[in-house]
């Protein structure tokens, strides 16, 4: 369907070379021709910009409603980072869940340990979030030094009002790398451009 455009857009202007000038009806073909493609293009970069904006928003989003949930019905909530590359790491081989929550990629999960087993959190608002391959978790850095690129990462939220330090490492529609700074302390992530690290930022 493009090409055909752009050979029919290549034909018009190759007969405006050979004479003075356009008559009416060619100049609306153009205009015709150029809408078009602007209609075709437009909602699929803009759609690319907006993917990547609610998809930050929803997981800054879930971060901070975990770290309240956990301050006021005074419970650990963990959540669960489902890394792109999946894998065993915290997961089915380790520890006892319901519905294979470990066995998830690319996506954020909130749990509850219950009589030894993970469960999902009841809470609408803290269903399973799997995001497409546009949006990929590549890695997390813990506080404690590791860099964990497979399978699932448990962050506590504890009632006391803290979590644990860490990075979250992504990359948006193939090739925008971006980072998400869980802070120790504050309800809160921050979002920086490319891949941050511990040492060079805090």
């Amino acid at each position: 369907m493009t090409n055909v455009i752009m050979r029919k857009i290549i034909q018009v202007f190759s007969k405006i070379k050979c004479q003075n000038g356009m008559t009416l009806i060619e100049i609306i073909v153009v205009v015709t021709i150029i809408s078009i493609m602007s209609m075709v293009a437009v909602p699929k970069i803009s759609g690319i910009f907006s993917n990547k904006r609610e998809n930050v928003a929803i997981f800054t989003g879930i971060i901070a409603r975990t770290f309240d949930d956990s301050f006021l019905h005074e419970r650990i909530n963990y959540l669960v980072i489902h890394l792109y590359n999946g894998g065993d790491r915290a997961g089915k081989n380790f520890l006892k869940s319901d519905d294979d929550v470990f066995r998830r990629s690319n996506g954020l999960s909130i749990v509850n340990l219950k009589d030894g087993i993970f469960i999902d959190n009841n809470r609408k608002i803290f269903s399973h979030k799997a995001f497409n391959d546009s949006f990929k978790i590549e890695e997390v850095l813990l506080g404690s030094g590791e860099n964990i690129q497979n399978g699932n990462i448990m962050i506590p939220f504890y009632p006391q009002g803290f979590s644990d330090n860490a990075i979250i490492h992504l990359i948006a529609n193939d090739d925008e790398k971006i980072s998400i700074r869980i802070f120790k302390h504050l309800k809160e992530p921050k979002v920086f451009p490319g891949y941050i690290v511990f040492e060079n930022n805090f």
